[in-house]
């Protein structure tokens, strides 16, 4: 049976084109930019859901696909 290994990344590594998950929603990383609070603005191409953005804390670890 295959298996899929999934690695994990800090959000502040991540590069345009990474395949991402995020609580089991899936998109590719456009851009991660910071805001004001210090948090990292990360746009989504080809999202599983209807955002086109989300905003991680900087340490935050998610899925790389």
């Amino acid at each position: 049976m295959p298996t899929t290994v999934r690695t994990r990344r800090f959000v502040e590594d991540l590069a345009p084109g990474d395949r991402i998950s995020i609580d089991g929603h899936r998109g590719v990383v456009k851009t991660a930019l910071p805001n004001d609070d210090g948090d990292l603005v990360i746009s989504l191409v080809n999202s599983s859901e209807e955002r086109d953005e989300v905003v991680l804390s900087v340490g935050t670890k998610v899925d790389i696909l």
